[in-house]
């Protein structure tokens, strides 16, 4: 299974290299901020779901490869659960987990769809990690599924992202 999804990667990254010249407004900074949706799966499965808000900066080296680099709050929210405990005691839990997530990695670009890979470090799980990606750029506007994986902690997110620039 590695062994194809590497060689998909290597495919892909071939096929973005053979692009039209490049002009200067392709390359450079870009920034923007984003909303997501995360879905807790695994070690993460008492948490019913949660949100976050990014930073996102670009650094476009041509209109096929970026460098990305991600500042990120994510809250996990879990549902509340009440118990008795054997004294007579009511407990209530209410799972909450907020994550900060600082990450780094490449984009290759093909027409709107792309894939993209960062790695860095979740606290609240207190670990390095990788995320995995694929998503949609509509000018300004970026949509894109990931899945976080820091350790034995895992989730599914899906992002809406707002550029203030183009980032061809």
């Amino acid at each position: 299974m590695m062994k194809k999804l590497t060689l998909i990667a290597i495919a892909f990254l071939t096929m973005t290299a053979f692009t039209n010249k490049l002009s200067a407004q392709d390359k450079g900074w870009v920034s923007g901020n984003s909303f997501s949706v995360a879905f807790p799966v695994g070690n993460m499965e008492r948490y019913s779901h949660g949100f976050g808000v990014y930073g996102n900066f670009d650094y476009n080296f041509n209109k096929v490869l970026a460098a990305r680099f991600d500042l990120g709050w994510n809250d996990f929210s879990g549902p509340e659960k009440t118990w008795i405990d054997q004294s007579g005691i009511v407990h209530t839990d209410h799972p909450n987990m907020s994550v900060w997530e600082f990450t780094a990695g490449l984009r290759a670009k093909v027409s709107i769809l792309y894939i993209e890979a960062r790695g860095g470090y979740y606290s609240g799980v207190n670990r390095w990690g990788v995320t995995p990606a694929i998503g949609l750029r509509f000018g300004k506007l970026d949509i894109q599924a990931n899945f976080n994986i820091a350790d034995e902690y895992h989730w599914g997110g899906v992002r809406l992202a707002y550029y203030y620039a183009s980032g061809k």
